[in-house]
């Protein structure tokens, strides 16, 4: 099986958050960089996940670069918008705010503080939420990053709300980076869109009908990962850049990156609690994506 182009989810940059030198978000870098990343490929992009420092940022910053980037032109359906709460009132409103706005998907993140909670408990959570938003007409990809959340949104769970919601739950996204789980839900959910959140996955993904991929890596190099959605063999030096960016806190390494291959340092920065990378660090990891890609195939 390849791609189904009948359903183009595609690529989707998880974008990360630009700042300025006061720490407030830099509206007028980021529209230029989803700008930049929708030309180079990218069928949306997603505002306020993981890799944007979603949860270190307010609702307001979230609302103020989703309405700087439509005053754009950048078309509102284009935007996923992230709700990363473990406050179900917040939550709701978050998601309601998103429909207001014109987003057709949000990216939906369990409860995550409390830890330790029975599946029985994150149900009630989504069903509570699911069941207020009902009527907004949002498509939902529920979040699956356990290793950020501590807390799992099971294949048995989305089979659950699948079937309870079956109008509202039309993805998933699997930053697991567990193959056995995403095969699990590629297998059990053909009719959903399943979205690779690690990029060293996307090719076997596709070759059991993935949808596309919510990215770290396509804020930078968005053709490696559209290839592999043509039907193009995978290129062997992703995995390898993948690691290297594992080897540093994720979200710092990927600004670096995007300011390396930008030529623009200000990408750099990081809202605290997270740090950006040391010079040596940046160094290190900006010399390793020059030497992988020093020439145009390997």
């Amino acid at each position: 099986m390849t791609f189904d182009t009948t359903r183009p989810f595609g690529i989707s940059a998880a974008l990360t958050t630009p700042f300025t030198a006061a720490g407030t978000v830099d509206n007028g870098l980021l529209v230029g960089h989803v700008q930049h990343v929708l030309e180079l490929g990218c069928t949306s992009v997603t505002l306020g996940g993981t890799t944007g420092e979603g949860p270190s940022l307010s609702q307001e910053e979230k609302v103020s670069a989703h309405n700087a980037m439509t005053a754009a032109g950048i078309p509102a359906e284009k935007i996923v918008f992230a709700i990363i709460e473990s406050s179900l009132p917040n939550a709701v409103a978050f998601a309601r705010q998103a429909a207001d706005l014109g987003s057709k998907h949000i990216l939906l993140a369990p409860p995550y503080y409390f830890k330790g909670v029975a599946d029985d408990g994150q149900l009630g959570w989504f069903r509570a939420l699911l069941t207020a938003i009902a009527t907004s007409g949002l498509k939902v990809i529920l979040y699956h990053i356990p290793q950020v959340t501590a807390a799992a949104v099971t294949p048995d769970m989305v089979a659950t709300l699948k079937n309870e919601f079956p109008t509202l739950i039309t993805g998933v996204k699997d930053s697991a980076g567990n193959w056995e789980n995403t095969e699990e839900l590629l297998k059990r959910f053909a009719d959903l869109d399943i979205l690779i959140g690690d990029e060293r996955l996307l090719a076997r993904g596709v070759t059991l009908g993935a949808a596309g991929a919510i990215s770290g890596v396509a804020n930078f190099r968005p053709d490696l990962l559209t290839a592999i959605l043509a039907g193009k063999p995978a290129d062997e030096r992703l995995p390898e850049l993948v690691e290297a960016i594992l080897q540093y806190p994720v979200t710092p390494a990927v600004k670096a990156l995007v300011g390396h291959l930008g030529n623009d340092q200000s990408w750099r920065a990081a809202r605290a609690p997270l740090a950006a990378l040391s010079t040596a660090q940046y160094q290190a990891l900006a010399q390793r994506y020059d030497d992988l890609f020093a020439s145009p195939t390997r």
